[in-house]
């Protein structure tokens, strides 16, 4: 469960004792400036401070425990480099940016000459990530790593300031600055609830929590915690037992933190990996080590001495894997592939891909026209589903989101009549989302194959789970549903939805397909699948689906508007639409039986996101993809 956040103006209350409310002496205080320090003896006295001072805060966050706060500290220490700054140090010599980051983010040439220009750099690397808006702007370097939990990109610092009710984005400095940074983190930590892992003592899934599924800076997070539980928490007895403690007691008994720190040299690139044990490899061990300590103007012992590990232990070393991982590792497939989920049992045959053409149908409705009480016990609890994007992240749920996805004044038309084409080829879609039961719209675009948005079908991102019990229901008019009801068998993402490490990554793949058990399609018609052109823009674009705050519920509603930004994998328009259109065909006025994207999302983050709705946009690629999908597979 959540806990509620404190508002702003007490979680930045200064605290200045030292010692609990209830009047504890100081030896027995949760944490001390002396703590502190005797865990990270270089810890800047200022950032320290804010720690010891924000107890009352920290009680309001049920960090009152010493393994919460062992485990918080530990994931603040790993994050800043042991309290030293709270501003990423981006002072890279050219050695490093070419050792840290790969060659996809820096060439050589470039590398030379940015180097030790620390703005340039943030600009370079980050300039285009994360909802930056480009190299050539001040993002990279504005929204560089910060704060005691460190957040990097524009649309991170958004989403932690919509949390903890601080402008970060509009004031970045703010997260560099001890008291507005800790609450700041303080936020991250509730709306993750990683207090639960905590009191398990689940150390990968606290530094998960913290990191995200990679879990960068594992080792480092685990080197930290044993100097914190060692040096200061395992002594404080009298604030008293938990469950854990055993189990942290276990782990930390004579920790071997060399061999994390051969962890961390190996994925540093620092040393080989699987380095022999014989004489060659030591002495190739102790060249690499007297290299990292030149590069870093450490004095050359070519031993793993203090200074060493204090600068094993700086960020540096685990930040940018994720930029190494996406540029290196062979086994990532290409974001436009297909990834396919299996509901049924019965075989699936692959059939020949039929032409993206449009087709009418016959127009034969079903026997029976009523929703099916299946259905009707189903779409009575269910509500619309959000991308996780346009919702600014997990702990953001669908009850709690306020979409804006309605422009100005609301030009939606109602659908009176469904059995007519193209409007029977667009179908509402319920399925069981882990928020209950949940809405969309496609469209088939064959005769058993509905084309609609991944976030339909998947949560997205490589910690992301598939949905399931989907229902479709083609041409659903109120409480008609006038040619039937279909279950899917399969589904179909673009891989960059599954695999991309974050929301902001995963939104340009928006797109995904259901296979059905049956063949409405013949029935109802099935719209064409085509490509835009750049000199498309400035069109007027229809968009049909399901809104779901319109009344009566299960009506067909159709907006439209203009292309007005036209980019490689996404469109923008101000079509008015709501949750429950997600999925929905994106039409040319001009053209009203063929699509050329699905609309996934209403205004969130920077622009053209921020004033525009939006829709995935069918590429060249993406048409081979829809017809492999229409084919059968895989």
């Amino acid at each position: 469960m959540l806990r509620k956040i404190r508002s702003i103006a007490s979680a930045l209350t200064v605290v200045t004792a030292t010692c609990l409310a209830t009047g504890a002496p100081a030896q027995d205080a949760l944490l001390t400036l002396e703590d502190v320090k005797r865990i990270s003896p270089n810890a800047q006295d200022a950032f320290a401070q804010a720690l010891v001072d924000a107890s009352e805060v920290f009680e309001d966050h049920g960090i009152t425990t010493r393994l919460r706060m062992a485990h918080f500290i530990a994931q603040v220490m790993t994050e800043t480099g042991g309290l030293k700054r709270l501003d990423e140090n981006m002072n890279y010599s050219y050695a490093t940016l070419m050792r840290v980051f790969s060659r996809r983010t820096i060439s050589e040439p470039k590398a030379r000459a940015i180097a030790r220009q620390p703005q340039q750099i943030a600009n370079w690397v980050y300039g285009a990530r994360l909802g930056n808006r480009g190299r050539d702007t001040q993002d990279g370097w504005n929204y560089r790593g910060s704060g005691f939990i460190q957040l990097t990109g524009r649309a991170n610092f958004r989403a932690r300031g919509a949390e903890v009710g601080l402008p970060l984005e509009d004031q970045p400095e703010m997260a560099r600055q001890a008291r507005e940074g800790l609450a700041a983190a303080l936020a991250y930590w509730s709306a993750r609830d990683i207090n639960a892992a905590a009191d398990d003592h689940d150390r990968l899934r606290v530094r998960k929590l913290v990191n995200g599924p990679a879990a960068h800076g594992y080792d480092q997070s685990v080197i930290w915690f044993n100097r914190a539980w060692l040096r200061v928490f395992r002594d404080k007895e009298a604030l008293g037992f938990e469950g854990a403690i055993a189990l942290a007691e276990n782990q930390t008994q004579a920790p071997d933190d060399s061999a994390l720190f051969d962890n961390i040299l190996e994925q540093s690139g620092i040393v080989p990996k699987d380095q022999p044990a014989t004489e060659a490899g030591l002495e190739e061990r102790e060249a690499a080590l007297r290299q990292f300590q030149t590069e870093l103007g450490l004095p050359e012992t070519g031993e793993l001495d203090d200074a060493t590990q204090e600068a094993l232990l700086d960020p540096r070393e685990w930040r940018h894997l994720d930029d190494t991982a996406i540029a290196d590792a062979p086994l990532v497939r290409d974001p436009e592939a297909s990834v396919t989920f299996d509901f049924s049992d019965e075989p699936m045959t692959a059939g020949a891909p039929v032409a993206l053409t449009a087709f009418a149908g016959t127009g034969i409705m079903a026997e029976a026209t009523r929703l099916s009480p299946q259905a009707l016990s189903g779409l009575g609890d269910a509500s619309a589903i959000y991308s996780e994007y346009e919702m600014g992240g997990r702990s953001v749920t669908p009850e709690m989101f306020l979409p804006f996805s309605v422009i100005g004044e609301d030009e939606r038309v109602a659908v009176i009549n469904t059995t007519t084409f193209p409007e029977r080829a667009v179908v509402q879609i319920l399925f069981e989302s882990g928020f209950g039961q949940s809405l969309c719209s496609g469209t088939m675009v064959s005769p058993d194959t509905v084309l609609t948005a991944a976030h339909c079908i998947h949560s997205g991102t490589i910690s992301g789970r598939t949905y399931s019990d989907f229902l479709v229901i083609p041409a659903r008019n109120t409480g008609s549903s006038p040619f039937g009801e279909c279950r899917a068998q399969q589904a179909y993402v673009l891989a960059g939805w599954t695999e991309s490490l974050s929301p902001e990554d995963a939104r340009y793949y928006d797109l995904g397909a259901l296979k059905l058990d049956c063949e409405v399609g013949e029935a109802t018609g099935w719209m064409g699948v085509a490509l835009l052109d750049a000199q498309q823009e400035g069109a007027q674009t229809v968009v049909r689906g399901y809104a779901a705050d319109k009344s009566p519920p299960g009506r067909q509603w159709k907006s439209e508007d203009s292309l007005r930004v036209l980019w490689d994998l996404k469109g923008f328009y101000q079509n008015d639409t709501f949750g429950g259109t997600s999925g929905a065909p994106v039409y040319l006025a001009t053209e009203d039986t063929v699509l050329v994207g699905v609309h996934t999302n209403g205004l969130h983050g920077a622009a053209p996101w921020s004033d525009h709705n939006a829709f995935t946009r069918i590429t060249p690629e993406r048409l081979e993809r829809v017809r492999q999908w229409i084919g059968g597979g895989r």
